[in-house]
């Protein structure tokens, strides 16, 4: 899970924000992963959800997880989500 959405970060930084940099953070808690994926890219004054980001908010919901998108023009995308560690998901 964490893999997948780096790895969709990447490929949005890649595709469409012409971004020359790309942050990847990532915090392990008792309660699970918080993700931190940001660009210097293009950004947008409005966020359009493609497939792949419609795919990874569904895939983390699908776990009790959370995302959330932020951009701005000029200023970069911003990917903030958390995976929670409960049961056999670790």
């Amino acid at each position: 899970m964490v893999f997948r959405c780096v790895q969709e970060a990447m490929t949005n930084a890649i595709k469409h924000a012409d971004a020359r940099n790309l942050w990847v953070e990532l915090k392990r808690s008792e309660a699970g992963w918080e993700i931190l994926v940001r660009d210097d890219g293009k950004g947008a004054a409005n966020i359009v959800p493609g497939n792949g980001l419609k795919g990874m908010k569904e895939r983390l919901e699908e776990v009790g997880g959370k995302v959330q998108f932020e951009s701005q023009p000029y200023k970069g995308f911003t990917i903030q989500a958390f995976i929670p560690v409960t049961g056999e998901f670790v």
